[in-house]
């Protein structure tokens, strides 16, 4: 089953289960990465959270084995659908993360998003210097403001690792992005034919180094093949940008179920093996 809305439960303690450690997990002392420890907190509900399809046999066994222990053991997360409500910082991910909003206005074919949360909703604006909005300029210029405002108070870098989308970038934007310390921002070039679009971010971002300058590359989808997708993010990289290849996998299967586009990819996903391998072209 699902679990309930965060928001009934947030004045008390959680538990929260995850089936593996990433860089998002969260680090307070209520947030476990597998089985029961032996000296465990008292009494409260359990939430095992599972974003990933491949991960839910493990998520499943992991409420089994909690449900010995606690009397009130849900499960959920991205893996089971769920649209997700309003956004409490640290509690399902890293508290240096955070969103503003939930949604997208694409529908693109390959994304889960738009069938998963639906339309945009902007949400309260909670502190963090790694915007995972999924599409953060498709929100109210009001709230994008609002946002930039938030992250120019914390006077840190930002990664915006949600992305921001070619097709919605303005000049407006470049200005907000000059006013706050940017660590990396996240853009994404799908296709060749989006190749003319991030030219134009290009321009407009030409003072920002390439360290700064990120891309997100969805690769394999369809008939591509690796050569044709080695093509695009090569031209990628000589826009300026560092790609960040990410390979085409139905959800139903494993992270990486192709193994000659995981061989041919691993020089795509880490900067210096990009910058060593177009230095060498």
């Amino acid at each position: 089953m699902r679990w309930a809305d965060a928001r009934r439960i947030a004045g008390g303690d959680v538990i929260r289960v995850f089936p593996r450690r990433t860089k998002w997990t969260p680090i307070d002392e209520l947030a476990f990465v597998g089985d029961p420890p032996l000296f465990r907190p008292p009494e409260q509900p359990v939430m095992v959270s599972c974003a990933f399809t491949w991960d839910l046999p493990e998520a499943r066994r992991l409420q089994r084995a909690w449900a010995t222990y606690y009397s009130n053991v849900q499960i959920g997360g991205p893996a089971f659908g769920d649209p997700g409500g309003e956004f409490i910082p640290g509690r399902f991910l890293h508290p240096h993360v955070t969103l503003t909003s939930r949604g997208c206005v694409r529908h693109c074919q390959f994304c889960v998003v738009p069938k998963r949360e639906g339309a945009m909703r902007e949400l309260e604006i909670r502190p963090g210097r790694n915007i995972q909005d999924n599409n953060l300029l498709a929100c109210s210029r009001q709230h994008v403001e609002a946002v930039f405002e938030m992250l120019r108070v914390q006077n840190r870098a930002v990664t915006f690792g949600g992305g921001l989308d070619i097709r919605l970038f303005q000049r407006w934007h470049v200005d907000l992005l000059k006013g706050i310390k940017v660590s990396e921002m996240f853009f994404a070039c799908d296709s060749d034919r989006q190749l003319k679009r991030l030219e134009k971010v290009a321009d407009m971002i030409d003072d920002f180094s390439q360290n700064q300058k990120r891309c997100y590359a969805l690769v394999g989808y369809g008939p591509e093949t690796i050569s044709q997708a080695e093509k695009r993010l090569e031209a990628i990289y000589d826009l300026g940008f560092l790609p960040f290849a990410m390979i085409h996998a139905d959800i139903s299967e494993n992270p990486f179920p192709r193994p000659d586009w995981k061989r041919a990819m691993r020089k795509w996903q880490r900067p210096a093996a990009i910058k060593a391998y177009m230095e060498n072209r």
